[in-house]
């Protein structure tokens, strides 16, 4: 093999470890820019397709905006000197980084905030004056091997133990310094001193929030509105420049994981200075930015080559192996090591009968020279058609095929000669190669009828039995296609498409539900939707059980309960941060939310705090004009405990608690290992006192994604997967856990995917079977699909088989299949029949006219020869 650039970045990747990190160069710590290739942008995720291997780095990109936008929303919000305990803690900061972390593995290895100088106002530090900032201040969490823990007895990694450090504490931490190895991310956001581009930089957006104080009633009939300042909308002007989420370039993260990373980060907005009375003073600052890891390693590269749709840049294009005759195709799942894709043919080739399917890239990496050179290459197709001009239909005379039938045969007894026309001479000289072909034919024919000789068995005589062939029982091979479930579908996508905002009221209840296995394949193509609802119940879970506001560790102050503030901002920043999400939620069972008591409470009833009946904040997009739920940066919340109706009596909610109210041996636990700063200046890193610390939380398949449903209530009005997970606390005596609740989201179902290829009886989606493909010689492939409608899939030949038509498939899609088919059954013109593949080696199509000429012009040269003897 030569050498290429894979190899040159491997080189890069593999001479930095953990023992000499520290004495290499910055440079020699990062990869190209280009290494990562595919990178989401903000203001193309609505008008482009992210596939499955890219749904990792979307992720934690929309991680990285949705801690972003709750830092901004929550300090703006809490921004009064009497807001100034009830804002996020010490041990919320470190909690919600953990929780990161343990909701998302194989996604997310680290998450950090990252404060500028003296814009960090702690409220932990009981000796510390009122409005008084330290110097930095950067916790950041990241995943540990374990496998060494004193703990862990089994000596097996679990990738449930996390390290949290503040960065900015300890010698040579201040990464705000170009000399810092690990911050490829600060110098784009980090100071924000200059404001000339504050209003390309910054957008405002609009929360409206409905508040509940008493169980069945609002505070107010209308949402309070509530506008702030976060990172960038985008499609702005300079969307290159000023996206809100930045992806850098691989680094190794020395010192801390020790792995190579990919960071997206996004800058937390604040007024600074903080608490201040003249509005003149306050401008809108980059004050934080914050982070989120994944490991390069994990990332898929993209080995094919550059070309229309896969753009570059991509410092691994070209590096694939496939032959002349395929093209490349990259697969998901293989992370950083070769052999991640596949090659197809090209159109015009077909798989030759000793192989199935596209040639696997790991098999031509591990294959040696010579099976490379002769054993991945496909066969050519002999005749191709050309597609009907249906639209503009010409009729012109059919040229004359230059190599004719007797040119091909007498091209192979003659062998190559400079004229093509016979003379009487040659006539007579091909007689003997013609009755040595001849001959040679008998003789083989002869042959075989002597190894394998007939043996005739004189049939036994029987009655002659009539039988009524309307009662005999008749058996037929099963259509690959199944009627019935085509019908289901149409079915299905019917009330899909008719059910809208206008009309849903006049609806009958069970026709705003779709069959359960309508939404086959959600727990796939929405799991990182389902991991940001994870990620809040981890949260709440491992504060619940680890946070107790009347504890104080000498000069640290505990963190009080969680206030209604911060649970609004989890759920508003849930749906803010992913397009698919339309609503998000937390709904606590009764009596199990108890908020802190206002600061300068002086009421004796509530001096142990408030504990509410019902507590259920909700967020959802606001629809603009058009009816859109996607693109638009105004956002509502309410909380539901205002309503007539109990949410606690809704199935889905008695579903979940029934299920986890006493059962909690299938919790996982989570270890966390937090180490602070000693001192105010952060002279060195302690441990906390407690050290380390667990909980006990869900696993993404502890939740539930539930059946497809529209949303009929006035709010966004479309259809909806919902997924819900519950969390967990401590009881009032702090013996055993208990549910606490459930924490939801909502992704629109015009985001899924269909599966209509062949599958098991036992597989339960609703659209198997109902592909149009020519099962005899074509197989069905799924594609990843754009929306919620029929006809994603491809139907690739068969091996043995050929696609026949000259264009730049090699397949027959999906839609082509159903727009035809639909066609024939109107009984308007169609080509449905000829999209099929035809047996592997024909000429043509017509193969007995082929024969029947050949033998004709055969026996005419025969009997010329003839006639002049």
């Amino acid at each position: 093999m030569k050498r290429d650039r894979w190899d040159e970045i491997n080189e890069i990747f593999s001479n930095v470890t953990a023992q000499n990190c520290r004495s290499k160069d910055k440079a020699d710590l990062m990869l190209p820019l280009d290494s990562v290739s595919a990178v989401p942008k903000a203001n193309e995720i609505l008008s482009s397709k992210t596939y499955s291997n890219r749904s990792a780095l979307l992720h934690v990109h929309n991680m990285a905006l949705n801690r972003a936008f709750f830092y901004s929303l929550i300090y703006q919000r809490l921004n009064q000197s009497w807001d100034f305990e009830t804002q996020p803690g010490l041990m919320y900061i470190y909690m919600s980084m953990s929780a990161d972390i343990s909701a998302s593995p194989g996604y997310i290895n680290g998450s950090g905030i990252f404060f500028d100088n003296d814009c960090y106002y702690p409220n932990w530090y009981t000796t510390l004056p009122f409005n008084k900032t330290i110097p930095l201040f950067g916790p950041k969490a990241w995943r540990e091997d374990d496998y060494n823990e004193p703990t862990n007895y089994l000596r097996e990694p679990t990738n449930n133990t996390m390290d949290i450090w503040d960065l900015a504490a300890g010698n040579s931490r201040n990464y705000t310094d170009k000399r810092y190895k690990g911050n490829p991310w600060v110098q784009f956001w980090l100071p924000d001193i200059k404001a000339d581009k504050d209003s390309a930089r910054k957008h405002t957006y609009s929360v409206g929030i409905m508040y509940s104080n008493v169980t069945g009633s609002f505070t107010e009939e209308t949402f309070k509105e509530f506008n702030f300042f976060g990172p960038q909308l985008p499609g702005s002007e300079s969307p290159d420049e000023m996206l809100p989420v930045r992806i850098t370039q691989p680094y190794f993260d020395c010192g801390q994981s020790n792995r190579w990373i990919v960071t997206a980060s996004a800058p937390v907005v604040e007024y600074m200075p903080r608490y201040s009375d003249f509005i003149l003073m306050r401008r809108p600052r980059f004050t934080a930015v914050y982070t989120v890891d994944i490991e390069f390693e994990r990332l898929d590269m993209n080995q094919c080559p550059i070309m229309q749709g896969n753009p570059g840049p991509n410092a691994f294009a070209g590096t694939a192996r496939c032959r002349p005759t395929t093209s490349c195709e990259p697969l998901m799942g293989y992370g950083f090591r070769r052999g991640g894709y596949q090659c197809v043919c090209n159109p015009g080739y077909y798989y030759p009968w000793w192989h199935d399917g596209p040639f696997m890239g790991l098999e031509i990496e591990e294959a040696s020279r010579e099976e490379y050179e002769v054993g991945f290459d496909c066969l050519t197709i002999q005749d191709r058609q050309v597609l009907p001009q249906i639209k503009n239909p010409e009729f012109v005379r059919k040229k004359r095929s230059m190599a004719r039938t007797k040119d091909r045969f007498l091209a192979e007894v003659e062998g190559e000669r400079q004229s093509p026309r016979l003379t009487n001479r040659m006539k007579r000289e091909l007689i003997p190669k013609i009755k040595e072909i001849r001959e040679s034919v008998m003789r083989e024919k002869r042959e075989a009828e002597a190894a394998h000789p007939k043996v005739t068995i004189k049939k036994r005589h029987t009655a002659k039995v009539k039988v009524d062939k309307s009662k005999a029982h008749s058996r037929r091979k099963r259509e690959a296609t199944d009627e019935n479930a085509v019908n289901r579908m149409k079915t299905i996508l019917d009330r899909y498409r008719s059910i809208n905002r206008l009309n849903c009221k006049q609806q009958p209840a069970h026709k705003l539900f779709l069959p359960g296995d309508a939404a086959y394949g959600a727990e796939k193509q929405f799991e990182p939707q389902g991991r940001t609802a994870l990620r809040l119940a981890h949260f709440l879970s491992n504060f619940l059980q680890n946070v107790d506001e009347y504890e104080e560790f000498g000069n640290l102050r505990g963190d009080r309960r969680l206030n209604e503030t911060q649970i609004f901002a989890e759920v508003i920043s849930n749906v803010m941060a992913d397009f698919k999400i339309v609503g998000a939620g937390v709904f606590f069972d009764r009596y199990k939310f108890r908020m802190s008591p206002p600061v300068n409470n002086t009421d004796p009833r509530f001096v142990n705090g408030i504990t509410r009946e019902f507590f259920g904040p909700y967020a959802w997009r606001e629809p603009d004009p058009t009816g859109s739920v996607r693109a638009t940066s105004n956002f509502n919340a309410m909380d539901l405990a205002g309503l007539q109706t109990y949410y606690t009596d809704e199935p889905w909610f008695q579903d979940m608690k029934a299920r986890w109210a006493t059962n909690f041996v299938h919790l996982k636990k989570f270890t966390a290992k937090p180490m602070i700063r000693s001192d105010i200046p952060g002279t060195s890193l302690i441990r906390f006192e407690y050290y380390p610390y667990t909980y006990r939380a869900p696993q993404y398949e502890d939740g539930e994604w539930l059946r497809p449903q529209f949303k009929c209530n006035g709010r966004y009005d479309a259809w909806v997967v919902p997924y819900q997970v519950p969390f967990f606390g401590w009881d009032d005596i702090k013996a055993r856990l208990e549910f606490k609740g459930v924490v939801t989201v909502e992704v629109a179902l015009s985001e899924l995917g269909m599966n209509q290829c062949p599958q098991d009886y036992h597989v339960p989606n609703a659209f198997k079977n109902t592909a149009r493909c020519h099962f005899q010689s074509q197989y069905c492939t799924p594609m990843e699909a754009w929306e919620f409608r029929e006809g994603f899939y491809k139907c690739e030949c068969r091996q043995g088989f050929e696609y026949t038509f000259v264009d730049n498939n090699w397949y027959f899609d999906g839609q082509t299949m159903e727009d035809e088919y639909k066609k024939m059954m109107a009984g308007q013109p169609n080509r449905f029949e000829t999209l099929r593949c035809r047996i592997s080696g024909a000429a043509s199509t017509p193969v007995s006219m082929t024969v029947m000429a050949l033998a004709t012009v055969i026996t005419f040269l025969v009997q010329t020869s003839l006639k002049k003897f």
